[in-house]
């Protein structure tokens, strides 16, 4: 197994197959999609969560991932990792995503972008290393994924 897919079967703690990376061409299909909803939530044009979190409520941010996965459990989704420069898209499910947030985080080195099948339903963790007031950066869009992690943020 490459060093990749060990790494990222390490985080997700179960084996990540090499069957699940999605093809070049699709890859780059599914980056733009991610890059115009991210765009789109951050113009306000679609229906959104954005929060930003400082470095010592980092643990709310974690804390509303694992509340996703479990709303979230069996939905398949696009993981976008820009490991070195290179961006590999991994068929995944978004309940092992985000159950283990954090330890994916240090995998990618500082995100998790996720993109649903149906390209529709976006999700970005961004931690921002330099900023201590606005560490991590959450912004999620699309008709469902916004209104779950609402319902989570107001049970935290």
């Amino acid at each position: 197994m490459c060093p990749f897919f060990e790494g990222l079967s390490q985080a997700l703690d179960y084996t990540v197959e090499t069957s699940s990376l999605v093809s070049i061409g699709e890859t780059d299909l599914i980056f733009e999609s991610f890059c115009a909803g991210y765009r789109a939530a951050q113009n306000d044009y679609a229906i959104i969560y954005r929060r930003f979190f400082p470095q010592e409520r980092e643990e709310i941010v974690f804390t509303l991932a694992r509340c996703i996965a479990h709303r979230l459990t069996n939905d398949e989704v696009f993981f976008i990792t820009k490991l070195a420069g290179d961006c590999w898209v991994i068929n995944v499910k978004i309940s092992n995503l985000l159950t283990h947030a954090e330890a994916v985080i240090k995998f990618d080195g500082d995100s998790i972008s996720i993109l649903s099948k149906d390209r529709n339903e976006g999700l970005l963790i961004d931690r921002n290393f330099d900023d201590s007031q606005l560490t991590y950066e959450v912004t999620v869009w699309g008709d469902k994924w916004p209104l779950i992690f609402l319902a989570c943020d107001q049970n935290i």
